[in-house]
C-alpha cells in the first residue's frame, strides 16, 4: 500500500471514530430513543461514510487521467481532457458518492466521458 492509500485509509478511519462520537453523543441526549430512531442517525452518516469509502476505492488506480491518444470509439475523434470536476454518482445501496475524476469532450459529437467509463 502506497503512501497516499495509507494517508486515505487514515482519513476514513477518523472519520468512521467521529461518526461513532457524533452517535454516541446523540444518544446520550436521547435515552429513550427507539430503535428505528437509533436506526434514522446511523443510515444516512453510514452512508455518507461508505460512499467516501467507494469514491476512494475507486480512485485507488487513479482519477482517469489519459495523457495523450483517448478517443471516443463511436466516432474516432481524439477527446479533449476538461480538468477533473468531481462527479456526483448516485448509488442505490450507498447514496451519493462524489468522484473526482477526468472529463473529457468530443468536439464532434459533443459527448463526454469520465474515464475508464
Amino acid at each position: 500500500m502506497g503512501v497516499q492509500e495509507e494517508k486515505e485509509k487514515a482519513r476514513l478511519q477518523q472519520a468512521f471514530g467521529d461518526m461513532v462520537d457524533e452517535l454516541q453523543l446523540w444518544r446520550e441526549e436521547h435515552a429513550q430513543a427507539s430503535l428505528d430512531e437509533i436506526a434514522a442517525q446511523v443510515t444516512p452518516r453510514r452512508r455518507a461514510l461508505m460512499g467516501e469509502v467507494v469514491a476512494a476505492l475507486a480512485r485507488q488506480h487513479g482519477s482517469g487521467v489519459v495523457v495523450e491518444g483517448l478517443r471516443r470509439e463511436e466516432c474516432g475523434q481524439a477527446l479533449e481532457y476538461k480538468g477533473e470536476p468531481v462527479r456526483a454518482v448516485e448509488h442505490y445501496l450507498e447514496g451519493e458518492i462524489a468522484l473526482r475524476r477526468a472529463y473529457y469532450h468530443c468536439p464532434q459529437c459533443e459527448a463526454g466521458i469520465f474515464p475508464p467509463g
